[in-house]
């Protein structure tokens, strides 16, 4: 197995790159499987990546999301919280299967 390794000169053209990629093995797994999983992080460095993210083409109906990490004990509802933060921008404009 090879990694492909993409050098980009904005993290816009990055981000894109990289949803497109992410984009493709989600189709892959809903073609598949029926259904498809995504572990997302937050961080600036995720920012473009997630915003392009929601411009591709995903039945995103079809996906479940898990949040690579989060405070312990932390409601949801906190203005700290990364699931409240993975929720407000990605639900606002796509309807997933659940967030975790």
């Amino acid at each position: 197995m090879s990694i492909a390794i993409h050098v980009a000169d904005t993290a816009q053209e990055l981000g894109k790159s990289a949803a497109q990629s992410i984009a493709a093995l989600l189709r892959d797994a809903i073609e598949q499987q029926g259904e498809a999983r995504i572990i997302l992080s937050t961080g600036a460095s995720q920012f473009e990546t997630m915003q392009a993210l929601i411009e591709e083409s995903v039945d995103w109906s079809k996906v479940e999301m898990f949040h690579l990490d989060e405070y312990v004990d932390l409601p949801e509802t906190h203005i700290a919280s990364f699931r409240k933060y993975l929720k407000d921008p990605l639900h606002i404009h796509i309807e997933v299967l659940l967030i975790y």
